[in-house]
């Protein structure tokens, strides 16, 4: 199942010499990857209890509209220059393929 990748959306955008940029950028994959498995995970076996818990972690996090945290979901993809609901939109899609 193919990802869509937060930095396929900042790509050709200047967040790889902004070092908070690129790490909101890392923050937002990370999340995606927690999500939607990585690589290690998309192998049938039994998930552990920290893997799931970091599911949960993060579809809360990417479901998430509070704005208190600068990390936030909403507020990283605005500094990145995302729509993010679109970018959720655009995840659910990537999980239904």
């Amino acid at each position: 199942m193919p990802v869509v990748l937060p930095t396929q959306y900042v790509r050709g955008s200047n967040a790889r010499f902004d070092p908070y940029k690129s790490l909101m950028a890392a923050v937002l994959q990370t999340a995606v990857d927690d999500r939607w498995g990585s690589v290690h995970r998309q192998v049938p076996r039994q998930w552990s209890a920290d893997e799931i818990k970091g599911v949960r972690l993060a579809t809360a996090y990417l479901a998430s509209t509070d704005r208190t945290w600068p990390f936030s979901f909403e507020n990283v993809c605005e500094a990145l220059g995302l729509d993010p609901t679109v970018l959720r939109q655009e995840l659910q899609k990537e999980l239904r393929t």
